[in-house]
């Protein structure tokens, strides 16, 4: 029986033997087949060929699945549970943490304002925020399905454990398909970021305030909507989004903790108003580089890290819903890539140009930690926007169905909670989507700015690399088509109200 030490030896000895055989094989064969066919064509045997192509395939696979093994010892060898254990942040045994009062945060925003009197102090918004009464049952609660259960205390994105075979499958099934994407898109902003210098590809028209007041109202950023003004204001129709304690990355490429960001949105032209940061001001191209930083690294991760109640890979998930086990090995995965893998990316982005060299990994990951410590608030009062917000609008409409559908269906969910599943499918989906048609340009991200160009440097690599759709997959992702009762029969109604939302809503999370 091999120790670890004697395991690695031997696996680190086959894998440069197995390439060296691969080559003295491969050219001596191909010398042959080659001589051939230059003496005598009829003289091949197609089945050597073949022969020789399945064998180098198998070594290749072999020492593919020998780097995986140790890929896995390295990141999920004793450092991963399984959600049946108790000692999982989403064990079977837990519901999901309770999302924050709306009256700390109110509370926060207020506090956190006086830091900075020079610039809240005449903040009119801030008297809406004051006087405001969200006070009322949060309908997030309606639909637990684990009240019954003790709660979890945080919201953690990557600690759920895959054997070995799971971790190969994805590796085969999912990764590569995941690789080449950001590949390709890394390769083709190169491309365009080169033209651009020469004078021969030009950024595409854009309206900034106009982009400003997408990224609030049409993405999961909308929950930090918190009061807007009185009917008949002198001040016009303006909803104000304030996010208290808001993470970056500054000039020097490490995170910092802002006291108060807010954005004010005329909701009838759905342009930015005025943004504040503390103690400046930022025009619309400075708070579009910050709202897209936020999105891809403090808020869009907490949709992956609430995700994880709605995944089962274990065996009473593969008997019950053979559909749910693969969508769920999937969303694992991204988890893990998402928070583990990504970094791992930067110094070959730094190599070609497309990061600073003193962009630190470590502030992308502390961001991202930032934000999914802080959890999601009370956001009940997101309705008073929903005319205004076609993406609010649909989900609003849309989770109502889903639980309703869900409820029906729950015996084909085993060990799955119904708003963690809901988060993971319809939410994280349709961020991605939204993120995509909203940002239709990744050089409207400013990487020249001074002080926040770093935070627009891995901004345009997340656009053209990580929030497309992901082409490859063999398995199925989609609500549309999937031949599941449940996510058919949710469809069906999401489609009478947005079809193309609809039909953009992943199984999983698949990107």
């Amino acid at each position: 029986k091999l120790t670890c030490n004697s395991r690695d030896q031997s696996i680190m000895l086959f894998v440069p033997l197995s390439s060296i055989f691969q080559f003295l094989s491969g050219y001596a064969y191909m010398d042959k087949v080659l001589s051939h066919f230059l003496t005598d064509a009829d003289g091949v045997d197609a089945w050597e060929v073949l022969l020789y192509i399945v064998l180098h395939l198998v070594l290749g696979y072999t020492a593919f699945m020998i780097y995986v093994y140790r890929q896995h010892e390295i990141d999920f060898g004793g450092k991963k549970v399984s959600r049946r254990n108790s000692t999982c942040p989403t064990s079977t045994k837990l519901g999901p943490p309770d999302i924050h009062d709306w009256k700390v945060n109110q509370q926060k925003i207020l506090n956190n304002s006086e830091y900075h009197p020079s610039n809240f102090a005449t903040c009119e918004l801030l008297n809406d925020v004051r006087e405001v009464d969200h006070d009322k049952k949060v309908s997030h609660n309606r639909f637990r399905q684990s009240l019954h259960k003790p709660k979890a205390q945080v919201l953690d994105m990557d600690h759920i454990y895959l054997n070995y075979l799971q971790y190969l499958w994805a590796f085969t099934f999912v990764g590569p398909f995941s690789y080449l994407l950001w590949k390709k898109g890394v390769l083709f902003l190169r491309l365009r970021v080169f033209l651009n210098k020469i004078g021969l590809l030009k950024m595409m028209p854009v309206d900034y305030e106009a982009l400003v007041g997408t990224l609030v109202l049409e993405q999961s950023q909308a929950i930090h909507y918190f009061a807007r003004t009185p009917k008949k204001s002198e001040l016009g129709n303006i909803a104000g989004f304030f996010f208290a304690d808001f993470p970056y990355v500054d000039e020097d490429g490490e995170m910092q903790v802002a006291d108060l960001f807010a954005v004010d949105i005329d909701l009838d032209t759905k342009k930015m108003v005025k943004c504040k940061f503390d103690s400046e001001t930022l025009n619309a191209s400075e708070a579009f580089i910050f709202l897209f930083y936020n999105t891809i690294s403090a808020q869009h991760v907490k949709l992956h890290s609430y995700g994880n109640w709605g995944v089962n890979i274990d065996d009473d998930a593969m008997e019950v819903n053979p559909f749910l086990h693969t969508n769920s090995l999937v969303s694992v995965i991204y988890n893990y890539f998402g928070f583990t893998s990504f970094p791992r990316f930067f110094e070959e982005w730094k190599k070609v140009g497309l990061l600073s060299k003193d962009w630190d990994p470590r502030a992308f990951t502390d961001t991202v930690k930032h934000g999914v410590r802080e959890n999601i608030w009370q956001h009940a009062q997101i309705t008073q926007i929903v005319p205004y917000s076609e993406f609010v609008s649909f989900i609003t409409k849309v989770r109502a169905i889903f639980h309703t559908e869900f409820k029906k269906h729950k015996h084909l969910f085993p060990g799955i909670n119904g708003e963690g599943l809901f988060t993971g499918t319809v939410l994280h989906s349709l961020d991605h989507a939204l993120m995509d048609w909203n940002v239709e340009d990744p050089l409207w991200l400013d990487v020249s700015h001074p002080k926040y160009g770093k935070m627009a440097e891995i901004g345009r690599i997340v656009k053209v690399g990580f929030v497309p759709e992901v082409p490859g997959y063999y398995f199925h992702h989609k609500f549309h088509g999937s031949g599941h009762p449940f996510y058919e029969a949710v469809y069906k109604k999401a489609a009478k109200i947005n079809k193309k939302m609809a039909d953009n809503m992943d199984t999983c999370i698949c990107r």
